[in-house]
């Protein structure tokens, strides 16, 4: 190899190798090149809600039906402020009645309906 086009692949190896660990950098970030893309944060909470009822629970949020059988789970993602409504009648609360409203202290967090 001629010396130029050794020196310019040796460039392009040494390029390529220090690209990935340019994240790991602790100033990495600072010179991100989407700095929007990098700072967008979700802004919904993730809770998981548990039926310990005996009965199927069917709850509504933003929307969107929710059913739960008896002794079970599923995680709900939402924005703050969302009201989850109560679609069946159940000792503690009546069809149509709000359960609870997402609220930051939920995030991570098991609400037990019963």
């Amino acid at each position: 190899m001629q010396p130029r086009n050794l020196l310019s692949a040796t460039f392009v190896v040494a390029l390529s190798l220090v690209a990935p660990s340019a994240y790991a950098w602790p100033l990495g970030r600072l010179f991100h090149l989407h700095p929007a893309a990098a700072s967008a944060k979700d802004p919904r909470i993730s809770f998981a809600v548990y039926n310990k009822s005996g009965i199927i629970q069917d709850f509504d949020v933003a929307g969107r039906k929710y059913t739960l059988l008896p002794n079970s789970g599923l995680t709900i993602t939402a924005p703050e402020g969302t009201q989850i409504i109560a679609e069946t009648v159940s000792r503690g609360h009546n069809k149509g009645d709000v359960l609870f409203a997402v609220q930051p202290t939920l995030r991570n967090d098991t609400v037990i309906i019963r």
